[in-house]
């Protein structure tokens, strides 16, 4: 794992957005093979094979998920943000709310599996 997104995550200032952060981290990382991480555009960004697959970062009340190379990718009703990019998913986990990050953890599989 990459220093500078341990970094990243750790200047965070909301504590519970500290731990979605590492959760997501640590999803990203078991469910995509041979991810590289790296800060960049001040968001934690993964990549494979240089290619996007995700960005996260904190925003106000939420942590806010892009996957790239979705168009293809399902999720329960809601589940996703409306978009005008057909090729990009973008998920709110907003702070004190439930999430289903199994939901997301399949998501992630997917997109690696699809590179």
């Amino acid at each position: 794992m990459n220093q500078q997104v341990t970094d990243y995550i750790q200047n965070i200032t909301n504590e519970s957005q500290v731990e979605v952060c590492h959760r997501i981290r640590q999803l990203i990382h078991k469910n995509i093979p041979n991810v590289e991480e790296q800060v960049k555009y001040k968001q934690a960004f993964y990549s494979i094979q240089g290619k996007q697959a995700c960005v996260y970062f904190p925003a106000k009340d939420w942590i806010n998920v892009t996957l790239f190379q979705a168009a293809n990718l399902d999720a329960p009703a809601g589940f996703f943000e409306k978009s005008d990019h057909a090729d990009r998913k973008t998920i709110k986990i907003r702070n004190g709310k439930e999430f289903d990050f199994d939901v997301l953890a399949g998501l992630l599989k997917k997109l690696g599996e699809a590179q």
